[in-house]
């Protein structure tokens, strides 16, 4: 098709949103007679025999044990079949684990476990047991009702720029990471500088050293975001990490992940097309953020992620192509069935921690061109955000 050929051929490269971004392992659920909940238990991964509780929730409290299993490898992966029950569970993962920061082990108990809780088990769902999910489990406050996990996995989501549950992270080496996605990748990596924090924490052992870092970046999480003393000592135990002689990764620039965003929080804008579109099947324009706002990107091309950008359902299956370079986000779009005027995708901001969200006013179209299945431009068409 000429308009393909013309977008590809352009600066953008012409991606399917399911190859452009987003996180692996969703969290699905079933209609089947049992109830299996599988995923990753990683600190850096636990070893082999670890042991894994899953907790029946009732009436917003740890209830009854469900199943108790072992991680099966040295990866941490673990699978529980919960039988017929259904409904909010939590997971506790105790054993060994190697660090990420130190490169030696260390021991979590089963009196101090690190947690994750999961709203709804039904089915067969996913869910890693990760210090970030431990941290949400700390932020519900001891209320395990499905809404308050559900706002608490969101919330450190947020702050961390990686869905905790719906993404399974790896073993932090580079031969791992090489054939992650990017989601993937800075969850790996978070849970790294969570290592690299650890070890400059006080603490008598490892595991104490740990807590008390989970404790600090705890209190300094809230629905504003993270505090900056707690920011700045995140991005510093991101850049002490990538140098650090034990770290396996391969990553040795902090701009190659998301986590150079950590601590801020996010707004979603609707993007429009306002005119005579009825002809319209393909648009390309710039979208200038307003300064200190950013998109979540792939460290390898610079194209915007799913979790930042998204086509509205009515446009499943048109080719998206979405690049980010020095503030401005520039969108290739060609839909065969057309692009009708009205919204067409949502734009996902990291908005700085401690400011306002920008009004859709503080943002600017450029270079806007729309073109009908002859590749001839449409004049009076312009792409809105609201």
């Amino acid at each position: 098709m000429k308009i393909l050929k013309l977008l590809a051929a352009s600066s953008l490269l012409i991606c399917t949103l399911s190859a452009c971004g987003g996180g692996g392992g969703d969290t699905t659920t079933g209609g089947g007679s049992s109830t299996v909940v599988t995923g990753m238990a990683t600190k850096g991964p636990f070893l082999k025999d670890s042991t894994v509780n899953v907790y029946a929730v009732v009436n917003g409290a740890k209830g009854t044990l469900l199943a108790q299993t072992k991680t099966s490898d040295d990866n941490g992966s673990y699978s529980a079949d919960l039988g017929s029950y259904t409904g909010p569970v939590v997971v506790e993962v105790s054993g060994t684990y190697q660090d990420e920061a130190t490169g030696g082990t260390v021991t979590v108990p089963e009196a101090a476990p690190i947690r994750a809780a999961l709203p709804l088990a039904q089915g067969s769902v996913t869910l890693p047991v990760t210090p970030l999910t431990e941290l949400a489990v700390q932020k519900t406050g001891g209320d395990l009702t499905a809404a308050a996990i559900t706002a608490a996995n969101t919330l450190v989501s947020e702050i961390f720029k990686v869905d905790i549950v719906a993404t399974l992270p790896v073993a932090p080496t580079a031969a791992a990471l090489s054939g992650a996605t990017q989601a993937q990748k800075d969850y790996t990596l978070a849970l790294a500088v969570v290592s690299q924090l650890a070890s400059e924490a006080g603490g008598a052992s490892g595991n104490d050293k740990l807590q008390n870092a989970l404790t600090e970046l705890g209190q300094g999480i809230s629905a504003t975001g993270m505090t900056s003393t707690v920011s700045t000592a995140f991005q510093g135990a991101l850049t002490n990490f990538v140098a650090n002689p034990n770290n396996q990764t391969g990553v040795s620039d902090t701009t190659s992940t998301g986590l150079v965003h950590a601590g801020t929080l996010t707004k979603s804008y609707t993007l429009s097309l306002a005119g005579n579109a009825s002809a319209a099947q393909a648009i390309q324009f710039d979208l200038v953020l307003p300064q200190g706002v950013t998109v979540n990107t792939d460290s390898l091309d610079s194209s915007v992620l799913a979790s930042s950008f998204a086509m509205q359902q009515a446009y499943t299956g048109a080719l998206v192509a979405a690049r980010y370079s020095s503030g401005t986000v520039t969108v290739g779009i060609v839909s065969t069935p057309g692009v009708s005027t009205g919204a067409f995708a949502t734009i996902t901001c990291n908005i700085p921690a401690g400011t306002t969200a920008p009004a859709a006013s503080a943002f600017s179209v450029s270079n806007v061109t729309v073109l009908d299945a002859s590749e001839n431009p449409l004049s009076g068409v312009a792409v809105q955000i609201n």
